[in-house]
Parts: structure tokens; C-alpha cells; sequence
């Protein structure tokens, strides 16, 4: 199911979005261990979700494991 959801974000993009990289929303740094973890954040914009609920999603989920 997770493959067909991914052809189908992909099929929405337009030529246009596909073309022009964009901007990360954010960037985070880690360093563990003596190497340095650069991940780039990217959200959907067309979402209804704020960054509060989505991270609060990701708390209560880390909470269950």
C-alpha cells in the first residue's frame, strides 16, 4: 500500500515541482559518535497539520515504544 501511495505523490507533482529542487523547511544537525548527521525537514504544504501537531504525534509515539 505504502508503494502505491508513492506513485501517486508522484504522479500529483507537476513538471514545474519535479524540475526545481526546493528549500528544506528546516535543517537539523546530530552529532553521535564522532559522525555528524545533517538532515534536511520538508513539510507538506498543503497540509492542515501544524509543526506542533506533528511533533506532538511523534512524542506520543516514541511514549508507546
Amino acid at each position: 500500500m505504502a508503494e502505491n501511495e508513492k506513485v501517486q505523490s508522484i504522479e500529483t507533482q507537476t513538471n514545474k515541482e519535479r524540475a526545481t529542487p526546493r528549500k528544506p523547511d528546516g535543517i537539523l544537525t546530530k552529532k553521535i559518535n564522532g559522525k555528524t548527521f545533517v538532515t534536511e525537514i520538508y513539510f507538506d504544504r498543503k497540509s492542515k497539520d501544524t509543526f506542533q501537531d506533528k511533533l506532538l504525534k511523534v512524542v506520543q509515539s516514541e511514549r508507546k515504544e
